[in-house]
């Protein structure tokens, strides 16, 4: 045992001695200076003696990974933004592009992370749009950016505002019903009209919205508020309480109930569902007998949370909207009207939710996005799910595309704007839920800059 502890101590002891002779290696000084010396020999060993089972990216990787960030393959991308705040309160702007690329005889949905760079200051409109157009201008993508995918905070709406000064002003209406519009064009007829197709402009976060709605349904239904509060006292004593979460756990196979997390709508049904999950009788039981008769559920309470589930339940299908390898603009309007469908149905419960839907998902990439997706075509167009503000602009838009053919370049071309549009601005928070993984608790002393790096390549890294 000794034996093995000064082995130990003497090859800790060799490599230190190491380090020490060769911290001033003019090599090992210009590595910060530049990553081409990676490869060099001097590099190699320096990098071996610090740890003996890296192995050094070589120059050819980083080169790769460098250019797969270009979007000169495309003329058209969509980003993602919002502002993060790290657990030293240190600012940070997120930006993501997606894109249609072409790879060989395929096209595949390409999305990277552009930046996660510091942002001091005040999250000011005007501050944010500046930092927003740098980013712009240093990947060269201001003639191809079509739409800014964000939250609906204040400073968002007005900075892209800034930005896109005329996103909502300009409609194209008068011009739809001209099919002359839409057919063979010359090359410079049609730049024309796929600026008219897509005009630069921003677009609500889906996820963002329906957390706003659901919450804003919740808050207005106050008969269920009785409900929801005392199913939150049990939630946190489950959280708080070891012996009653011990005899909880025993007393219903260990089952718990999550605690509700007031940004993500879904943690309430989650909250709603583990507990009616339970007997009641058997709950009440319990509770009586833990001390705490003030938590029981009458009858017409817990058919109430039931009630909840049922009304709620269909709302968690749109989380694939939230996804980033796969096509989600075309999920917004089939999925809008068959909420809308659902809550019309129930009617008699939903008082507070029987006002369908409004204009920000009316909106025409919407539209053109779904019926040009094949999982849907225009399957979703039925009369007995359309809401008046939707069918007038499903109208136009059958009217534009009734005009193509198959396999149609103008079709075709709008395919791969629209369907690049992400429909929420969830790419951009997972790149804030790693750079929260990467600063750890004991890593809390970690620059900004260095931060900043490591989210940059561990979300470029695939």
């Amino acid at each position: 045992m000794l034996t093995t502890i000064q082995c130990q101590l003497q090859s800790s002891l060799c490599q230190s001695r190491k380090l020490s002779t060769m911290q001033y290696c003019p090599t090992w000084l210009s590595i910060a200076t530049c990553l081409c010396l990676l490869w060099k020999t001097r590099v190699c060993h320096f990098l071996s003696v610090v740890d003996s089972k890296y192995s050094p990216v070589c120059r050819t990787t980083l080169t790769s990974k460098l250019e797969n960030l270009a979007t000169d393959n495309t003329d058209h991308v969509s980003v993602t933004v919002d502002i993060w705040s790290d657990r030293k309160m240190r600012g940070f702007l997120g930006v993501t592009v997606h894109c249609m690329e072409k790879d060989g005889e395929r096209i595949q949905l390409k999305s990277n992370l552009f930046s996660c760079d510091r942002f001091k200051g005040p999250h000011m409109a005007e501050r944010t749009c500046e930092q927003f157009e740098a980013i712009c201008d240093e990947y060269s993508i201001n003639d191809k950016l079509d739409y800014i995918i964000s939250d609906n905070a204040a400073n968002m709406r007005k900075a892209f505002t800034v930005c896109f000064p005329i996103e909502q002003e300009v409609h194209d209406e008068d011009h739809l019903d001209d099919p002359e519009l839409w057919d063979d064009l010359t090359l410079e007829d049609q730049q024309t009209v796929d600026a008219a197709i897509a005009k630069q402009q921003r677009l609500l976060c889906f996820a963002y919205t329906l957390q706003l709605v659901v919450g804003d349904g919740l808050k207005e239904t106050k008969v269920m508020t009785p409900s929801l509060s005392t199913l939150s006292k049990i939630s946190s004593l489950l959280h708080t309480s070891t012996t009653f979460k011990e005899v909880f756990e025993a007393e219903f196979g260990g089952r718990g109930i999550p605690a509700a997390v007031n940004t993500r709508w879904n943690s309430t049904l989650r909250q709603v569902k583990a507990v009616i999950q339970c007997d009641h009788l058997k709950l009440c039981h319990f509770l009586e007998k833990a001390g705490h008769k003030e938590l029981l559920f009458t009858v017409r309470e817990w058919n109430k949370l039931k009630e909840l589930v049922d009304i709620l339940k269909p709302f968690g299908a749109t989380d694939m909207t939230q996804g980033e390898k796969i096509v989600t603009i075309s999920l917004v309007v089939p999925s809008v009207l068959s909420l809308n469908h659902h809550l019309e149905q129930r009617k008699p419960q939903v008082h507070f939710l029987s006002d369908g839907i409004t204009a920000p998902f009316s909106d025409p990439v919407y539209l053109k996005a779904a019926a040009l997706d094949p999982a849907f075509s225009l399957m979703w167009v039925e009369q007995h799910v359309l809401v008046k503000e939707v069918a007038q602009r499903v109208k136009e838009c059958r009217l534009v595309l009734g005009n193509e053919h198959e396999g149609s370049p103008s079709l075709s071309r709008v395919a791969g704007r629209v369907m690049a549009v992400p429909a929420s601005s969830a790419p951009v928070e997972r790149v804030f839920s790693n750079g929260g993984i990467i600063l750890r608790p004991h890593h809390a002393q970690m620059t900004d800059r260095l931060l900043s790096n490591s989210v940059f390549c561990k979300c470029n890294a695939s």
